[in-house]
């Protein structure tokens, strides 16, 4: 009995998780400021590690950064190729710094990922992945953004 109990709790814990994930990932409907497309490697193991290259699209122009973070959540290894939409972006500046957020996604040789990520000047970038690799990733994010050009 008490183990239908500690299931059903944890259940339900799971949904209000992956809902709650997938409202916080849905960007506004209003015109981005920017675009972005990102090349990234994760590995995780309840914590995780990424790194990537990735291409900003802003003002008719292109301009390259890279991509490293940690988190909480997940376990395996994927590589992930995602786009996105970048808003409240009013300054090239604005762009670099730590970002924060939450992502979902899993992956069983091919994938599919969502995540919304906000920097400290207000910034936010709200992205959909493919994945490739085995991996399930349900948390919080921290990366380090920095422009290379």
């Amino acid at each position: 009995m008490k183990t239908n109990v500690i299931n059903s709790v944890f259940t339900g814990i799971t949904i209000l998780l992956i809902a709650a994930c997938a409202s916080t990932t849905t960007a506004p409907s209003g015109p981005p400021s920017a675009t972005v497309r990102i090349r990234e490697w994760s590995a995780a193991y309840y914590g995780s590690a990424a790194a990537g290259k990735g291409t900003l699209y802003y003002n008719g122009r292109r301009h390259h950064f890279t991509i490293s973070g940690l988190g909480a959540g997940g376990m395996g290894a994927q590589k992930v190729s995602a786009t996105g939409k970048v808003y409240n972006l009013n300054n090239l500046s604005n762009f670099s710094g730590s970002y924060h957020g939450v992502s979902r996604g899993l992956t069983l040789i091919e994938g599919k990922m969502h995540a919304k990520l906000t920097n400290g000047n207000g910034v936010v970038m709200y992205l959909a992945a493919e994945t490739e690799g085995l991996a399930s990733s349900m948390g919080v994010q921290a990366f380090e953004v920095t422009l290379t050009n």
